[in-house]
């Protein structure tokens, strides 16, 4: 029997030219799922260039990326959220039995590698573009920016996926993307290494928190090194932005964060108009005028810590009950579609350099950054703690109410080896998405996650 807390996953990974290569070439806005972009339509000026890095970003925002589905299907994989729909594709996720045809992990992939593709010619143009006006330090910033997208979209890919394909030069033709095969997990996390050594050494240190910029990298790089387990590093570029205090800040109350845009405490969030929506609210409340179907419901023991005010503190700000029925709260403008896609954020920094230092067993700093944010939540701070050990456990705890409906938990639990445990999974390749079905008919070059 599967716990309400969780579900089952499914498996894996690879590449992604395929589908995309059978598509007619389009011009680099283009909404439709490609991964290669018409040579006639290139990157030949500045204004070019500007519409290119702007396509990244939309990409970045659709709703088959950071508007819908990556959300959608990371935070409904947690022990947090239960489904409550009637949608067989989505029920999937809920039971951790997802097949290599459902259309969510089919639409995700594409999206997530056309971004990639967006990228990857931003990064291979932009230093030969013929434009007296376009200075070098634009260059440099655009560049940067791209890098950064495609370390963030292959950071996702690998947590997804596993073994996906390593799509490193732009593609302006299907011949382009023929023969590429899955890279090995080893060789993706580098790769995301060496695109964000670029992008902080390429970016401004100028803070926008809704573009690339030094932080975003050097933030980014704190939680990739928290995955690789390397403490040192993911201890000091969390301190890096840390330690900008006059650019970075928590904010109270807790729920200031998502309440308003582009708060202090926001490293880089994904932003949304009343000209850019997004439709994840519908997932969470019920609302035929504009298009909401409820499909969420916050887990009875995740609403519990959540009153617990030893637990949660003023994140119970993150549910609210009405009939009987408890909501979750943080993603709720489904009328204007505007509610914003958290991707970094400081509370993150300061829990992944608690967690770096528990590991190094400096447990007096590691608790003492714990605190600061349980403190910031109206949550007594812990005094002592027995071992390394037991910090570790209250960290993990801790990000899952701090960061409860930020596509964190799903991935904390498979990368401390407690995915199963808690979830319920008896098979450990479903602690990988299967690759789309559709790109391995297509592409005799890529294999299939194993279990799929």
């Amino acid at each position: 029997m599967i716990p309400e807390m969780k579900k089952m996953k499914l498996s894996i990974v690879t590449l992604l030219l395929t589908s995309v290569i059978l598509l007619s070439c389009k011009k680099v806005l283009d909404t439709e799922p490609q991964l290669y972009i018409d040579q006639s339509t290139s990157i030949v000026d500045k204004r070019a260039a500007q519409a290119a890095l702007t396509g990244a970003y939309n990409a970045l925002s659709a709703n088959n990326y950071q508007g819908n589905t990556f959300r959608y299907v990371t935070n409904l994989l947690s022990d947090n959220i239960k489904w409550v729909g009637n949608t067989p594709t989505n029920r999937e996720f809920d039971v951790y039995a997802i097949f290599a045809t459902n259309s969510r992990v089919q639409d995700l992939w594409s999206a997530i590698y056309k971004t990639v593709n967006i990228a990857n010619n931003i990064i291979e143009k932009v230093p030969t573009i013929n434009d007296v006006t376009l200075s070098q330090a634009d260059r440099n910033k655009q560049r940067g920016e791209a890098f950064f997208l495609r370390a963030l979209s292959y950071f996702d890919l690998v947590r997804l996926w596993g073994a996906v394909p390593i799509v490193s030069k732009a593609t302006q033709t299907p011949e382009d993307a023929k023969g590429i095969k899955n890279s090995t997990t080893e060789q993706e996390y580098s790769f995301i290494k060496n695109d964000l050594d670029s992008a902080e050494i390429l970016l401004p240190a100028v803070v926008n928190r809704n573009r690339a910029n030094q932080y975003t990298a050097r933030a980014l790089k704190a939680r990739l090194y928290l995955y690789q387990k390397d403490w040192i590093k993911a201890e000091d570029f969390a301190t890096q932005v840390i330690n900008d205090s006059a650019d970075f800040r928590l904010v109270k109350p807790y729920s200031q964060f998502y309440a308003t845009k582009n708060s202090t405490e926001s490293i880089f969030e994904v932003d949304y108009t009343i000209n850019n929506k997004n439709s994840y609210a519908g997932n969470w409340f019920q609302n035929p005028t504009s298009g909401g179907k409820k499909e969420f419901l916050p887990t009875d023991d995740f609403i519990a810590l959540l009153k617990d005010v030893n637990v949660g503190g003023s994140r119970s700000s993150l549910i609210f009950t009405v009939s009987g029925v408890t909501y979750g709260n943080m993603n709720f403008k489904i009328a204007t579609g505007e509610d914003q896609s958290y991707i970094l954020r400081l509370a993150e920094l300061y829990l992944i350099r608690a967690e770096a230092r528990a590991e190094q067993n400096k447990l007096e700093e590691g608790l003492k950054d714990l605190n600061v944010i349980r403190n910031r939540a109206n949550v007594p701070s812990i005094l002592t703690v027995s071992s390394k050990e037991t910090l570790i456990d209250k960290i993990i705890l801790e990000r899952r109410v701090e960061l409860a409906y930020e596509s964190q938990r799903w991935f904390d639990l498979i990368r401390r080896g407690k995915a199963q445990e808690v979830l319920g999974i008896t098979d450990v390749n479903k602690l990988l998405f299967p690759i789309p079905k559709q790109e391995i008919l297509i592409s005799s070059d890529l294999t299939q996650n194993p279990g799929y």
